[in-house]
């Protein structure tokens, strides 16, 4: 791939926790639409976890692409992540995805990444 064709890697917001990964998901989702998944991705000694979306008509751009994550040190253990805020909110791992008063959303574990999407290296 020349030069002119590399990949760019797309802009890179880092929240302060998992949590605020979790419920910027769910809230930004919407009623019509699922929230999609989590992203997970093992770099080193850090546990990575992130969403990769688009900010469609952004300026002169057909579209914005941007990495929102949150770094962790704790391993994956469980392949889902569900949150609820009544009684009290609450969030946490698990492997069962099917109880009504839980928003769950799925982990996908990745094996690799592509380089230009491990935006957490850019200040390394």
């Amino acid at each position: 791939m020349s030069d002119n064709n590399k990949l760019q890697s797309p802009a890179a917001i880092k929240l302060a926790s998992i949590k605020d990964l979790v419920k910027m998901m769910i809230f930004s989702a919407g009623s019509e639409r699922s929230a999609g998944y989590v992203g997970y991705f093992r770099d080193n000694d850090k546990s990575l976890y992130f969403i990769f979306n688009t900010s469609l008509g952004y300026y002169e751009l057909n579209a914005l692409p941007f990495v929102i994550w949150v770094e962790d040190s704790k391993e994956l253990e469980n392949p889902f992540i569900r949150y609820r805020t009544s009684p009290a909110e609450e969030m946490e791992f698990t492997d069962f995805a099917a109880d009504p008063k839980w928003v769950t959303l799925p982990v996908i574990a990745f094996e690799e990444m592509p380089e230009f999407l491990k935006v957490w290296k850019k200040k390394e």
